[in-house]
C-alpha cells in the first residue's frame, strides 16, 4: 500500500537524520506549519542530535482519520493514521525524564486516494509539536513573546448568586466578558498577530525555529468550563491556538456560580488543536518548598492524569497562587530547588502568576515564563500597550 511504503520512506530518512529530503514528502499543509524547508531542517538536526535513536515501529494504517494544527488549528479530513513508535538506546539519558515514552505513541497522517500520491500531513516525532527534547548545549536566544492570562471568559458575575462579597470579588477579579475577549483577540489579529504554543516557544529558544511575526500565546487558568463555551470560538474564527491550565481535581466539578470542564470536554479541546497543561491537583497548594513525596500528587499524578485523557504529552506546569516575589525573573533557593525536581517528573518549564506584568521584565528560564494577567473591564488600548 502507498501508505505504509511512505511512512517506512519517511522514518528511514528520520532515523539517518536527513531531514532536507523528507520535506520533498510533506504535503503543502504540513509544509505551511514551518518557516521554510531550511529552518525545519536546522531545528530537528539540533532537535535529535545525540538522542541516540536506534529504530523505529510501524503500526496499520487506518482509514478515515482526521489531524488539526495545534499551532494554526489547520485541519485535514479524509486521512490515513499510521501509529509510529521511536527506540532510543539509552532513554534514560533523554530530559526531561520519561519523555521516551510518548515518543513510543505517536502518529503520522498521511493523505492518499487511489490514483493519487501519497504525502505527509502529520508528521509524528519530526513535527514541530512533537515533545520538547533538552539539547544537551543551549545557545542563547531572546524574543519577545507575550503570554496573556486569562481565567474566566463569560458575562461579569451577579454578585446576588455569592455567599459573600469576598468570594463576588474573587471571581469579578478572574472575568473578562466575552466582548471584551472577542475585540481583543480580533485587533490581535487584524495587527499581524500570530497565536503560538508554549512548545512552539521552546522551539525557538532551545532549537532555534524562527517564531512567526508577533507571536502571542493564550493561557487560560484552572480548567473553567466558560472559555470554552465563550473563546474558543473567538479563537478558531482567525486560527488561534492557546493553552488551557487544567487543575485535574477539580475536573467534572461545578458550584451555583462556578462550573469547570468535563474529562471529555479537555479531550475535545486538544482534538481541536488547542493544549491542555498542568496546574496542579486543586490550583490551592504552592509548590515550593515541598519534598519529592509531597509534590507528586500534586503534579506527577495530575500530569499522568491529563494524559491518559487526552493522549498528548503534558510538558508545562502553571504555578499555584502569586508567584513569592514581584517579578517572574527572581526567584529563590526553594522556586529554584523545585525546577529539577519537575524536569525529573517530565515537566519542560512553569508559567508564573507574578504581581508584576511581563512587559516590564524579563526572563531568562523556561521555568519561570512571566505573564500578562488580563483584567476585568481593560480598555483595550492599555490591553495592546502590555504588547
Amino acid at each position: 500500500m502507498p501508505v505504509m511504503a511512505l511512512a517506512a520512506q519517511y522514518m528511514s530518512l528520520f532515523m539517518g537524520e536527513d531531514f532536507a529530503d523528507q520535506w520533498n514528502l510533506l504535503s503543502p499543509l504540513a509544509r505551511a506549519q514551518w518557516p521554510s524547508g531550511s529552518a525545519r531542517t536546522a531545528m530537528l538536526t539540533t532537535k535529535f542530535a545525540q538522542t541516540g535513536i536506534i529504530g523505529y515501529s510501524l503500526g496499520d494504517a487506518v482509514p478515515g482519520a482526521s489531524w488539526v494544527s495545534p499551532e494554526n488549528l489547520a485541519s485535514q479530513g479524509g486521512l490515513w493514521q499510521v501509529p509510529v513508535g521511536v527506540e532510543f538506546g539509552d532513554p534514560s539519558a533523554l530530559e526531561p525524564a520519561g519523555v521516551a515514552v510518548p515518543y513510543q505513541n505517536l502518529n503520522l497522517f498521511i493523505s492518499w486516494t487511489p490514483g493519487t500520491s501519497a504525502a505527509i500531513v502529520g508528521e509524528g516525532p519530526a513535527s514541530l509539536d512533537a515533545p520538547i527534547l533538552l539539547p544537551r548545549q543551549i545557545t542563547k536566544r531572546t524574543a519577545r513573546v507575550p503570554i496573556l492570562m486569562y481565567h474566566r471568559v463569560a458575562p461579569y458575575p451577579n454578585p446576588a448568586l455569592y455567599r459573600t462579597p469576598y468570594d463576588y470579588r474573587l471571581d469579578y477579579g478572574l472575568t473578562v466578558d466575552p466582548e471584551e475577549f472577542t475585540a481583543q483577540v480580533t485587533r490581535l489579529a487584524t495587527n499581524g498577530y500570530h497565536a503560538v504554543s508554549l512548545t512552539r516557544l521552546a522551539d525557538f529558544l532551545l532549537y532555534g525555529l524562527p517564531l512567526p511575526g508577533k507571536p502571542v500565546i493564550f493561557t487560560f487558568d484552572d480548567g473553567l468550563a466558560s472559555p470554552l463555551e465563550y473563546a474558543v470560538r473567538v479563537l478558531q474564527r482567525y486560527g488561534f491556538t492557546a493553552v488551557f491550565f487544567i487543575s485535574t481535581g477539580l475536573l467534572n466539578w461545578s458550584t451555583k456560580t462556578q462550573q469547570y470542564l468535563r474529562s471529555d470536554q479537555v479531550k475535545q479541546l486538544v482534538s481541536e488543536g488547542f493544549w491542555a497543561e498542568d496546574h496542579t491537583l486543586a490550583d490551592n497548594t504552592a509548590l515550593w518548598g515541598r519534598s519529592p513525596a509531597q509534590l507528586a500528587p500534586l503534579v506527577l499524578a495530575t500530569r499522568r492524569a491529563l494524559e491518559a485523557i487526552t493522549s498528548a504529552p503534558v510538558q508545562f506546569i502553571a504555578y499555584t497562587g502569586l508567584w513569592p516575589y514581584p517579578q517572574a525573573a527572581s526567584a529563590g533557593p526553594r522556586e529554584t530547588m523545585l525546577f529539577p525536581e519537575l524536569e525529573g517528573m517530565g515537566y519542560m518549564g512553569g508559567a508564573v502568576d507574578a504581581r508584576q506584568d511581563s512587559d516590564l521584565e524579563v526572563s531568562t528560564e523556561l521555568w519561570q515564563l512571566p505573564r500578562i494577567r488580563v483584567n476585568p473591564h481593560e480598555a483595550l488600548a492599555t490591553f495592546l500597550s502590555l504588547l
